[in-house]
């Protein structure tokens, strides 16, 4: 899978930066993709996290209730009965535990695409992020990188942030599209004003190297400042490679 972009052929224009550049090489290479995404199962609560489309029917309420109750059957009946209906979130909700397996619902991959694709279609945007994570791995479907990568575009521009930064992965490296920098500065940018720390650092290492825009190294460093206030460690790295505070 891609990592971050790991051009060490490019110099910095200050001496300082120049003098990390064998050590930088050494620290970008991160997971392009996080993990299937499934904020809207773990607890099953009441609140907008469980219906990222943001309406609630009152019977995925009552599927929730008992679930959570421990009457897990019957609100897999009830999911299911929903699903068939159109219901995306209900869709999303098999998707997820079908994936998982659990609660009374065995793990099927294939059974997992199927509804995940369902709710996806429907524009429900964690199933559209997920789906993605399903063709970059091969899991569950055949691999398709192009497929992926329409799917993490598709929940990018409902502002997904992490769809927004493997897609930026993705134009970064030319993997399953055309490589185009200026569109892994577009997508990275987005992530980036959202606060996602490794979307931060790579549009750092892309206004320090000038490539897709125009190169800006107190962007660069303010972007890589902004990351590493979050931990991200190559951020506090680099940082510390150029002498600099965080």
């Amino acid at each position: 899978m891609p990592g971050l972009n790991t051009d060490n052929k490019t110099c910095f224009s200050c001496a300082t930066a120049a003098a990390a550049l064998g050590i930088l090489s050494m620290l970008l290479g991160a997971p392009a993709l996080a993990a299937v995404a499934e904020s809207a199962f773990p607890a099953f609560q009441l609140s907008p996290d469980t219906n990222p489309s943001g309406h609630a029917s009152g019977s995925n309420q009552i599927a929730i209730l008992r679930f959570n109750s421990g009457q897990r059957t019957e609100a897999v009946q009830l999911w299911l009965s929903l699903a068939e209906q159109g219901d995306a979130d209900a869709q999303f909700t098999l998707g997820v535990l079908y994936n998982r397996g659990g609660g009374g619902v065995g793990k099927d991959m294939i059974e997992a695409v199927r509804w995940y694709r369902k709710a996806a279609e429907q524009g429900h945007v964690i199933a559209q992020f997920n789906m993605g994570i399903l063709c970059a791995t091969g899991t569950g479907v055949v691999r398709d990188l192009n497929a992926a990568a329409q799917w993490w575009r598709m929940a990018a521009l409902q502002g997904h942030t992490e769809a927004q930064f493997n897609l930026g992965l993705y134009y970064a490296e030319g993997t399953g599209v055309k490589q185009d920098p200026a569109e892994a500065v577009k997508w990275w940018g987005l992530a980036a004003q959202q606060g996602y720390p490794a979307a931060q650092f790579n549009l750092g290492l892309m206004y320090m190297k000038g490539e897709g825009v125009d190169e800006n190294q107190d962007e660069a460093l303010r972007l890589w400042r902004l990351s590493a206030s979050q931990g991200f460690t190559q951020a506090i790295t680099v940082l510390k490679v150029l002498h600099l505070s965080p």
